[in-house]
C-alpha cells in the first residue's frame, strides 16, 4: 500500500516506456488506475512500482487523479512477463489493456443516430454495411465517426443516409446498457454422449480443483467440442468466476451465438473490432467493476481488465488469427496460457486440427488431452477423394451460345461437375472451396508480358469483377481496369482463377442452381454471414462458394459435397508450417460435409494426388502426417524443437535501410548455439512505400534468445524513419 506523498512508477500505455515517476495524490496500491500527464499529454496508467528515478523531489510531478479501480499483482506480472517473451516494452503491453482510452471519463457529447428500418429507399451495398454496423450493436444510436469505422463506408454515404432519413438524430448521450440482463442460467438442454460426458467431468474436476492446468480438447469435426467447453465454463461461471470465450474471428460465430443463447438464456457479451466506442466503453468498464463475468471475444479480449478470471477457451487454437502482428507481435493462444499460468487457473485449447507446439506440449506430458473421436448425433464423416487434374482436366466452357465466343478456361474437372450434378438432384446442397478472392490474381498482357501491379505494394494486383477494379490486398487499394496495355497497347489477359471466376464458371454449367460467394469482400459483418447461413439452412442456396472464412465452425445438415478446386495451393509454400496450414485448412473445409443424415463426400482437386498431406487427409489419419511432419522439424530444428526470432527492418528511404541493415549485421554478437541470418530482401520487399529487409535468429529449443536479441539491438542507433519489428516465433515469413 502506497500513501499520499509517496513517489512511485507508473507505466503509462506507450510503445517507448518502462514507467515513469510521479508522487501520488492519494492512497494506492500495486495496479491502481491514475491519470497523469506527459509532455502536457493526460494517459492512464497504472501503479507499478516504487519509484527509481532519483530525480530531484522538486521535478517529480503530482499524479492528477487516483482511481480506486486497478489491475493485480498477477496482471502487472503478467504485464512484465509477456514484455520480456515479446519484446514488446511493458508500456505497450500495457497499450493492449488500456484499449479504451476514455474509459475513465464521463461518456463524451456527441451527436448520435439511429437507423431507420422503413424507409422505402433501395438499400445498396454500401446502405446495408451501415444497418449491419447497428445490429452488430444492438441498434444503439451511434455517432456519424463510429458508423464509418464500423461499417468501413465512407462520410458521404453517411451524410446521404441522414438527408434521406435513414438515419435519423438522436439524443446526444448513448444508451447505457444494463449488464444485469447478462446474468446466465444453466439452461442444460443438450444430452453429452458419453465422451463428451467425460471430458467435461474431467475439466469440471480441473476448475473445482483449482490452480493451472492446460487441456487439449482434441476433437473430431462436428463431435461436439462447443458443448462441452460450454459446460466447463458453466462451473467455472457459477462459482463466481469469470470466464473468456475466445474465438479466432468474430464474423465466423453467427451459429455460435444462437447455441450460446439456448445453453445460457441470455446472449453473450461479444468483444471484438466492429464496436462503437460507447460500448466499448461499456464492456470494458463492466469487466474491470466485475458486472460482466463472460465474454465472447477475439484476441484482445483476452486484455480486457478481467476480475477473477477462472477459465479461457480457446477455440480453434491452431488458428493464425491469433497471431497479432500489429500494435506488437504475440500469440494470443500463449499469452493466455501464461496469463492462467500466473494467475493459476485452467485454460481449454479446442480444435480438430491441433497446432505442432500444442501436440509438443502434451507430448512432453505440459498439457493433458481430451480425445472426442466420434460426430455428435450419430453423424459420419464423409468420404474424402482426390481428382488428378493431370487425367481429369476441366473443360472450357462459353460466356455465351455464340459459336464464335471465346472458349474461357475451365476450373471444375468433369468428375466434379457429374458429383455436383447428382448432389443437386438428390436436393442437397455444395460447397466449393478456393481460398483466393476477386476474379482472376494476375493482369497481364499478352504480348509484353507487363503484369499489373501495386505502385505502392511490391504484389500484383488482383481483378475484382464485382467492383470492376483492380485491388491490392495488401494495402486495400484500387485501380481501374486497363482497356489495353499500357506498355504496348495490346490486350489484356486474366490469369488464374478466384473466387467470381467460380461463380462465373458454375453460372454456365449448372444455371439453375442458386449460389453464394463468401468471402472477406462480401462478408463485412456477423450479420451478413447470419444472412448467409439462414439462406443455407432454409435450402434458398444450392451452392456456396467461399473462401477460409467457410472453413471454420458451420453447421450445414444438408451440405453433403465440398469440392476443393485447387488443393496445391500452399502445399509448396517457404514457410516451414506450409504442410501443416495446409492440412489444418483443408481437414476444416472437408468437415463441413456430412454433417447431417445424409452422407458427405469430399473431393480435392490436385495435380499432386500422391503428396503427404492429401494422403494424409483421405485416409483421415492426421496423428501419422503430424508425427511425420515433425520429425522433419526436429530435424531442422525448427518450432518446436527449435527457437526462431524475426526482424523486420523497414525504412521509407531504401539507402537509410540498406545502412542500418549494415550496421546491425556488423554488430551481430557472437552467441554459441545462435545462428544470425540476414539481411535480406523480405518476401514482399515494399508494403505502402515502406522498403523492407529481414533478419532471423534461430537457436535450439532451450535456447532464451530474446536477451541475446535486446542486446544486440541495443548496440546500434536507430534512425528516426527506421522501424523494428520483432517477432518471436513467428507465423509469418512476408
Amino acid at each position: 500500500m502506497f500513501k499520499t506523498g509517496d513517489i512511485v512508477k507508473i507505466l503509462i500505455p506507450n510503445v517507448v516506456n518502462s514507467g515513469y515517476d510521479y508522487r501520488l495524490t492519494a492512497d494506492a496500491d500495486l495496479g491502481t488506475f491514475v491519470r497523469v500527464s506527459v509532455m502536457r499529454r493526460p494517459y492512464i496508467g497504472v501503479v507499478y512500482g516504487v519509484g527509481d528515478s532519483n530525480l530531484p523531489p522538486e521535478k517529480i510531478k503530482d499524479t492528477i487523479d487516483v482511481f480506486p479501480e486497478h489491475l493485480s499483482v498477477a496482471d502487472l506480472q503478467w504485464i512484465k512477463k509477456m514484455s520480456d517473451w515479446t519484446l514488446m516494452t511493458p508500456g505497450a503491453v500495457l497499450r493492449l489493456i488500456i484499449n479504451v482510452p476514455d474509459a475513465f471519463s464521463p461518456p463524451r457529447m456527441e451527436q448520435l443516430y439511429t437507423y431507420n428500418p422503413d424507409t422505402k429507399i433501395r438499400m445498396t451495398d454500401a446502405r446495408q454495411s451501415v444497418a449491419d454496423a447497428f445490429a452488430s450493436n444492438d441498434n444503439d444510436a451511434m455517432s456519424a465517426s463510429d458508423i464509418q469505422n464500423i461499417a468501413h463506408v465512407s462520410g458521404a454515404v453517411v451524410r446521404g443516409m441522414i438527408s434521406r432519413g435513414i438515419l435519423v438524430p438522436t439524443a446526444s448521450r448513448p444508451r447505457m446498457t444494463d449488464f444485469s440482463n447478462y446474468e446466465y442460467t444453466d439452461k442444460c438442454n443438450v444430452t453429452l454422449n458419453d465422451e463428451q460426458t467425460a471430458a467435461a467431468r474431467e475439466l469440471g474436476n480441473a476448475i473445482q480443483r483449482g490452480g493451472f492446468s492446460v487441456y487439449l480438447l482434441d476433437g473430431i469435426t462436428g463431435s461436439g467440442k462447443t458443448q462441452v467447453y460450454f459446460d466447463a465454463a458453466w462451473r467455472a461461471y457459477s462459482r463466481g468466476e469469470s470466464v473468456l470465450l475466445m474465438m479466432p474471428e468474430i464474423a465466423l460465430t453467427a451459429q455460435f451465438m444462437s447455441r450460446y443463447e439456448k445453453r445460457f438464456g441470455a446472449p453473450p457479451v461479444v468483444w471484438h473490432s466492429n464496436l462503437t466506442a460507447a460500448r466499448r466503453r461499456e464492456i470494458w468498464r463492466g469487466v474491470l467493476n466485475g458486472k460482466i463475468r463472460m465474454v465472447v471475444g477475439t484476441r484482445s479480449a483476452l486484455f480486457l481488465p478481467w476480475q477473477n478470471l477462472g477459465l479461457i477457451v480457446v477455440d480453434e487454437e491452431h488458428d493464425t488469427s491469433y497471431k497479432q502482428e500489429d500494435m506488437g507481435n504475440y500469440h494470443a493462444r500463449d499469452m493466455a496460457v501464461l496469463r492462467a499460468k500466473i494467475a493459476g487457473f485452467p485454460v481449454v485449447l479446442a480444435s480438430a486440427t491441433p497446432s505442432a507446439e500444442t501436440l509438443q506440449n502434451v507430448s512432453d506430458g505440459k498439457y493433458k488431452i481430451l480425445k472426442l473421436t466420434s460426430r455428435f448425433g450419430g453423424a459420419t464423416l464423409p468420404t474424402i477423394e482426390t481428382i488428378d487434374l493431370r487425367e481429369h482436366r476441366p473443360e472450357q466452357y462459353k460466356l455465351s451460345n455464340d459459336a464464335d465466343a471465346t472458349p474461357m478456361a475451365g476450373y471444375l474437372s468433369p468428375i466434379l461437375c457429374d458429383a455436383m450434378r447428382e448432389t443437386l438432384a438428390a436436393g442437397h446442397q455444395i460447397m466449393l472451396f478456393i481460398n483466393r478472392r476477386g476474379f482472376a490474381p494476375i493482369v497481364q498482357c499478352r504480348k509484353c508480358g507487363w503484369v499489373a501491379q501495386c505502385p505502392d505494394c511490391s504484389v500484383g494486383m488482383t481483378y475484382h469483377k464485382q467492383i470492376g477494379k483492380l485491388l491490392c490486398h495488401i494495402c486495400g487499394r484500387t485501380m481501374t481496369v486497363p482497356q489495353k496495355c499500357p506498355d504496348c497497347g495490346n490486350d489484356v489477359s486474366y490469369r488464374g482463377a478466384g473466387l467470381e471466376k467460380i461463380q462465373e464458371e458454375v453460372a454456365i454449367k449448372f444455371p439453375t442452381a442458386r449460389t453464394a460467394l463468401v468471402s472477406s469482400d462480401t462478408i463485412m459483418s456477423r450479420q451478413a454471414l447470419e444472412r448467409i447461413v439462414h439462406k443455407m439452412e432454409s435450402g434458398e442456396i444450392d451452392i456456396v462458394i467461399g473462401t477460409q472464412i467457410l472453413a471454420k465452425g458451420h453447421h450445414f445438415p444438408n451440405l453433403t459435397l465440398v469440392g476443393v478446386v485447387d488443393a496445391d495451393m500452399g502445399l509448396f509454400g517457404t514457410d516451414f508450417r506450409a504442410a501443416e496450414h495446409t492440412f489444418q485448412q483443408l481437414f476444416q473445409v472437408a468437415g463441413r460435409a456430412g454433417r447431417g443424415d445424409a452422407p458427405g463426400r469430399v473431393l480435392l482437386q490436385t495435380y499432386q494426388p500422391t503428396h503427404p498431406v492429401l494422403c494424409a487427409i483421405c485416409d483421415g489419419n492426421r496423428d501419422a502426417f503430424m508425427a511425420a511432419d515433425m520429425a522433419a522439424r526436429r530435424a531442422a530444428k525448427m518450432p518446436p524443437y527449435g527457437q526462431l526470432v524475426a526482424l523486420v527492418i523497414e525504412s521509407n528511404k531504401e539507402s537509410v535501410l540498406k545502412n542500418f541493415c549494415d550496421a546491425l549485421a556488423a554488430a551481430v554478437p557472437n552467441a554459441a548455439g545462435v545462428k544470425f541470418m540476414g539481411p535480406i530482401a523480405a518476401q514482399i520487399y515494399q508494403i505502402r512505400n515502406w522498403y523492407r529487409m529481414r533478419f532471423l535468429v534461430a537457436g535450439d529449443a532451450r535456447a532464451l534468445l530474446q536477451p541475446i536479441v535486446s542486446h544486440w539491438l541495443s548496440c546500434v542507433r536507430v534512425p528516426a524513419n527506421v522501424r523494428i519489428k520483432i517477432d518471436v516465433n513467428p507465423q509469418n515469413f512476408m
